[in-house]
């Protein structure tokens, strides 16, 4: 007989006889047309949806320059790269984060450095990134939180007054707002996520967001390999 007292992960009886989903994203008749539509009309990559979508998201954050690409950690990656972040380089950042946000520093030769997060918000504390400056920092990267924007301007003061790059991890934030101002509209760069648990979802998805002109066109290069169309 099952020992109620043991948990299903040790070979005791599951509380639920069925799959309980972390997300359940919320699919209906439009969205199910539109798949339906982009099949039919031959475009299932780069094409008139795909700039479609970065027009509107162009409005929605009030940004300049937005491309799409396959996910967020790929927007981070070109981020990144576009940036010029690499080997030697030194990016404070959060622990409290998807393991992807230290993981793409690595996967470009730079090193991630930790620094500690405020106890009320749970984002990356400045007075902490500034104790973990040095020489070989290149960049801070905050991560907001749950959709909950960092201190941005305390982060900002930093990377300005030491030479910084400056780029926001916003996966969690589509529309939130720093002091009226939408996420990335104080960065070098930032990126958004269309992940299945995202507020707003595409299955799979990402957004590099610029206000830089140059660094835009060189996100659109690194994109498709070096094709500008």
């Amino acid at each position: 007989m099952d020992d109620p007292k043991v948990l299903a992960v040790c070979g005791g009886p599951p509380a639920r006889a069925e799959f309980l989903p972390f997300h359940r994203p919320s699919f209906g008749p439009e969205e199910e047309a539109e798949v339906v539509a982009a099949l039919r009309s031959g475009w299932v990559t780069m094409g008139p949806r795909t700039h479609r979508l970065e027009a509107e998201f162009r409005d929605l954050l009030g940004a300049p320059h937005v491309l799409a690409v396959n996910s967020c950690i790929a927007a981070l990656h070109l981020a990144l790269i576009g940036l010029g972040v690499g080997p030697g380089d030194e990016v404070i950042t959060t622990p409290l984060s998807f393991v992807t946000t230290a993981n793409v520093l690595v996967h470009v030769g730079a090193t991630p450095v930790f620094a500690d997060v405020e106890p009320d918000t749970l984002n990356l504390d400045p007075a902490a990134v500034a104790a973990r400056i040095d020489p070989r920092t290149k960049a801070i990267m905050p991560v907001h939180l749950y959709g909950h924007p960092c201190e941005m301007d305390g982060l900002e003061a930093l990377a300005r007054r030491h030479g910084l790059l400056l780029i926001e991890d916003a996966a969690h934030a589509i529309e939130a707002e720093y002091r009226g101002r939408p996420k990335g509209a104080r960065a070098d760069a930032a990126v958004f996520s269309l992940y299945a648990t995202k507020n707003i979802t595409a299955g799979e998805g990402g957004m590099p967001v610029t206000g830089r002109k140059e660094l835009a066109e060189r996100f659109a290069l690194l994109r498709l390999h070096g094709m500008s169309r």
